[in-house]
């Protein structure tokens, strides 16, 4: 038997590669994919109130699909996700609803209800096995189809109503691992349908401590937290005691940069980073190649429907073969489940890396800080936030940015976590965060300089008010960490809803 199941993997392992060489991703094959796309969703819509309302009858092509049907945002979409939780039938697509994908933002509110037919869910498979390809050919020294693999997933299902599962896509998809994998996939779903926290993780080191975990794969601030849980119940120093072969993270829903010197220090050495470009709408983004020098490229997956629309200038929709290289666009997606032409909010960018067209996640719609024209990135603002930690080394686990008026000026207000109980100098990191802003932003600097900015503003608190907060949380989906407020008041609202705790 263990001759038969080496040679399977084996054969397995070869196809996974030759998959992956026959993937391409050269704009022009991506193109050709778009019309069969367009072509194979249009004909499976016919019959559904979104094909009526959108008159796709009259569209006959993926150039006209760009041009002539509208970008809805969710909201435009939610009176006919409504009637599907209400029970009706053929409004968005004519098969049964699987399931329907629960959103959950930074406001840690449930905001979006994404339903899910077969055909949806089977893009999200049909993804993963898109990824397990390319990563078979960028570690060649790993079977993907026999190493363990600890993949860990929000809470599949929360409710239930007119006989549709409502959940996370994280969750979701942890039911559904391809039978491929799942026999060295853990923790079993039997463990990831537990809700008590403490129990899942005990079931899950039962599972998984005598495995000969490589592959890790899941939100870095869930990893991180099953990391220390482990640690703590075995007794251990870091991860590589455990598991010393543990080589490869795939993560997804955040980005990484702050997350891999916090990740590599529980291991015990440095991770292969690769990143998921995935939402609870579809998985958009696979990796082209891993996670290098603060950036992660992306190829498109071929399976989904695209649109893009200019962030500066015109406002008109394009397609794929009008886009321009190095040119930041809104990314707009079309899915199986009948979210047709549905506006993402990201910005992304593009460029050819030979005949291969592969982006990167710039940021999202109306993010970063704007107190005075100065402009700041989310990039910039992640840069001086660890550039900080660096430069006074300190153990900062989180931060949110906020305006504060100090002085009749306004200022960047910078709320830094760290350990309870941990020295630090106020005076110093308000200093250097300051100095680094400038540093990385000119506008900031000249606004600084001729005073229409006040000087930084730091506030510490525990980090341990920051861990009840993503306790309470953390059966939520893509539960992301909001880090950046536009005005005083969301600030301070946020921090009566969620963080009771002393600012010093």
């Amino acid at each position: 038997m263990f001759a038969v199941d080496s040679v399977v993997h084996g054969l397995g392992q070869k196809y996974l590669k030759t998959y992956s060489q026959y993937m391409s991703v050269s704009q022009a094959d991506l193109l050709e994919k778009q019309e069969k796309n367009f072509k194979q969703l249009k004909r499976s819509l016919n019959g559904t109130r979104i094909y009526k309302d959108l008159r796709l009858a009259h569209i006959q092509s993926y150039e006209e699909f760009v041009t002539h049907v509208p970008v809805y945002v969710y909201d435009d979409y939610a009176p006919y996700v409504d009637m599907i939780a209400a029970g009706h039938k053929n409004i968005l697509f004519k098969d049964d609803v699987e399931y329907c994908g629960l959103s959950s933002g930074t406001s840690g509110k449930d905001s979006k209800r994404i339903p899910y037919n077969e055909r949806m869910i089977r893009m999200f498979l049909k993804s993963q096995k898109r990824i397990a390809s390319k990563l078979s050919t960028l570690e060649p020294d790993i079977n993907f189809l026999k190493v363990g693999r600890l993949t860990f997933g929000s809470d599949p299902y929360l409710y239930t109503q007119n006989n549709i599962k409502f959940g996370y896509i994280s969750g979701i998809l942890s039911t559904r691992v391809p039978k491929a994998l799942a026999k060295n996939t853990f923790p079993s779903k039997e463990v990831l349908a537990i809700s008590n926290w403490d129990r899942k993780i005990d079931m899950l080191i039962e599972e998984a401590l005598k495995e000969d975990i490589q592959v890790v794969s899941g939100i870095p601030t869930y990893i991180i937290s099953i990391f220390e849980a482990i640690l703590q119940k075995t007794g251990k120093k870091n991860i590589n005691e455990i598991w010393p072969r543990l080589k490869v993270f795939v993560y997804a829903a955040t980005p990484i940069k702050q997350y891999t010197e916090r990740l590599n220090r529980l291991v015990g050495h440095e991770l292969n980073y690769y990143g998921v470009y995935a939402a609870t709408e579809a998985a958009i983004g696979l990796p082209y190649e891993k996670y290098q020098n603060g950036r992660q490229k992306y190829f498109l997956n071929p399976d989904l429907l695209y649109s893009f629309t200019p962030v500066h200038g015109d406002k008109k929709s394009l397609g794929l073969h009008e886009i321009e290289m190095g040119v930041p666009y809104y990314i707009n997606v079309g899915t199986p489940n009948g979210l047709i032409h549905y506006s993402m909010k990201d910005v992304i960018s593009f460029q050819q890396n030979n005949e291969d067209l592969v982006f990167e996640f710039v940021g999202r719609k109306s993010t970063g800080m704007n107190l005075a024209a100065e402009k700041v990135s989310d990039d910039e603002i992640l840069d001086c936030y660890l550039a900080t930690k660096n430069l006074r080394n300190v153990d900062l686990r989180h931060f949110f940015l906020s305006p504060v008026m100090n002085d009749g000026k306004a200022s960047y207000h910078w709320t830094l976590f760290v350990p309870a109980h941990a020295d630090v100098n106020v005076e110093q990191l308000a200093h250097t965060v300051d100095q680094e802003m400038q540093r990385l932003n000119g506008d900031y600097k000249d606004c600084r300089e001729v005073g229409v900015l006040g000087p930084a503003h730091v506030s510490i608190m525990s980090a341990d008010y920051l861990q009840k907060y993503f306790e309470s949380n953390r059966s939520r989906g893509q539960f992301k960490l909001k880090t950046t407020f536009e005005t005083a008041e969301e600030y301070l609202n946020f921090m009566r809803s969620h963080i009771a705790g002393e600012i010093q």
